[in-house]
């Protein structure tokens, strides 16, 4: 690779892009349910079966962009997405609309994973908490403005913020094919492993380490996808709001979150040792949470609901930088098994809140306090002097 600095401001406005795209269907995915007539429990089933599809897509896909290279699998995740969301939201039979969100979410692992796996590649130990944070702060600003359009675009009807979506994951293909540039390997990793890399030993990448960091991450995603699923249905539902609204809401807790991580994020992380503010920052959530529980004045709730977010947007960087330092190789594969353990929080958590919100519209968030409390538990014997500080 030629020029690694430019490849790294590439990945990281695209990851922007990418996030724009992705979620511009979430503000308008209530109204949609509503429009067809479908039962509460559809909401949790939708992203439940777009996680199965990211929890196959995950380990697959990891494996195979660490043998054949990022760039394609980073094509294919884009196009495959925007076709899946077409179809997700053009039709009106629930069967039909649960194949493409299971196409939907294998496709978008494959974006997704890879992209972890190619910012992986071109930085080092030294560098890569810094740009995994302006990485996870492009998210977050993607996120939000794609909600925002997505709640514009579809507030008088939703399928019109499905073929912007569509249309945009085309773009995002062909800008990855035209800007980005294959990752170069190291010679240590391109002879002695690609003659077995047809099959990964698992074994021997998982460390009891690793495994506990897994389950923070099942455990988190169940946290937050429960909560992502539940506070569009809890603003449309029950506050009665419309998508314009859940849309800026989103932009609004999407901008706070890309301020934390752009500025206290590395601030904190250069004064305290990584995995002591994990913990911390894991507690935090698990309180936020609690007190959206016990609110029962709108406006503190929905403070409580960006206090959690902003926690969240901490986390996420803080788990993929220590993940990666946990291990010494194949990249993509961690990559893959990461977003494995993400996909299972997702199923549960999406589930668990679509079958449990018409027993109680803040039990989804209770639930989600509980699991992340007994992860923190968990990940209480993990210690810095665990992290390995190998140079890449």
């Amino acid at each position: 690779m030629k020029n690694k600095n430019k490849s790294l401001i590439f990945i990281i406005l695209l990851n922007m892009f990418s996030s724009l795209a992705f979620n511009m269907a979430h503000p308008v995915t209530p109204m949609f349910i509503n429009k067809l007539g479908l039962p509460t429990f559809m909401f949790g089933l939708f992203f439940a079966t777009m996680s199965i599809g990211n929890f196959i897509g995950s380990p697959l896909f990891g494996t195979l962009s660490d043998k054949k290279g990022r760039i394609k699998f980073l094509v294919l995740g884009a196009i495959g997405y925007g076709l899946s969301q077409l179809g997700f939201g053009f039709n009106t039979n629930p069967f039909i609309i649960l194949i493409f969100r299971f196409t939907g979410g294998f496709f978008v692992v494959s974006y997704l994973t890879t992209s972890m796996a190619y910012l992986t590649d071109i930085t080092t130990n030294e560098n890569r908490t810094k740009y995994i944070t302006y990485y996870a702060a492009a998210n977050t600003i993607g996120t939000s403005l794609g909600s925002l359009l997505g709640g514009i675009i579809g507030n008088n009807n939703f399928k019109y913020a499905f073929f912007t979506q569509f249309i945009l994951c085309l773009i995002l293909g062909i800008l990855v094919y035209f800007l980005l540039e294959e990752p170069t390997k190291d010679k240590k990793h391109t002879t002695l492993e690609i003659p077995n890399h047809n099959k990964v030993n698992y074994s021997k990448l998982i460390n009891k380490n690793l495994l506990i960091m897994f389950i923070m991450v099942g455990a988190f995603y169940f946290a937050s996808t429960s909560y992502n699923s539940s506070i569009n249905y809890y603003i449309e539902d029950v506050l009665k709001l419309s998508p314009t609204f859940i849309g800026g809401f989103m932009a609004l807790v999407g901008i706070v979150g890309f301020m934390v991580n752009l500025f206290l994020t590395p601030l904190l992380a250069k004064h305290f040792k990584e995995i002591n503010l994990f913990k911390t920052i894991t507690i935090c959530i698990t309180a936020s949470l609690f007190l959206m529980v016990i609110s029962k004045n709108v406006i503190l709730f929905l403070t409580c609901a960006v206090i959690f977010a902003s926690f969240a947007s901490i986390h996420i960087p803080l788990q993929q930088s220590i993940i990666t330092k946990l291990a010494k190789e194949n990249y993509g594969s961690l990559m893959g098994l990461l977003n494995s353990s993400k996909a299972i929080g997702q199923v549960t958590g999406s589930l668990t809140a679509g079958f449990i919100f018409d027993l109680g519209n803040k039990l989804p968030f209770l639930i989600s306090a509980i699991i992340v409390f007994i992860s923190f538990i968990i990940l209480l014997p993990l210690n810095s002097n665990l992290i390995i500080n190998n140079k890449h």
